[in-house]
């Protein structure tokens, strides 16, 4: 009896189209939410703009001062940017691990080890 050999392919993130710009022709969210120059230069929504920012992990909107962790796009349902582009498509991360909270994370280790 033969066995066949199935290759799967797992990716934590979608390949960056070259050129594509979720946000051409669009309002970006920074723009809309009126986010700082600090935000912007923080946020991954700003560096990753292949992708709605409601599709990645860890920007600046999903986090809070009481240990959210970025993943949490309960707050993008009611959010007017999302209200506004996502045409009210269920919400799923695309993005993960390039997010604010897990480069801070990141740094922690770092500086403890």
């Amino acid at each position: 009896m033969a066995k066949t050999i199935e290759k799967v392919e797992i990716t934590a993130e979608p390949k960056e189209e070259r050129g594509f710009n979720f946000w051409t022709d669009k309002t970006p969210c920074w723009e809309l939410s009126h986010c700082t120059n600090m935000v912007k230069a923080e946020c991954p929504a700003v560096k990753y703009q292949f992708l709605p920012c409601w599709e990645i992990e860890g920007t600046y909107c999903k986090l809070d001062d009481y240990g959210a962790d970025g993943k949490d796009t309960s707050i993008c349902e009611v959010c007017r940017v999302y209200k506004t582009y996502g045409g009210g498509k269920p919400i799923q991360l695309k993005l993960l691990g390039r997010g604010i909270n897990t480069s801070l994370k990141m740094l922690e280790k770092v500086a403890a080890g």
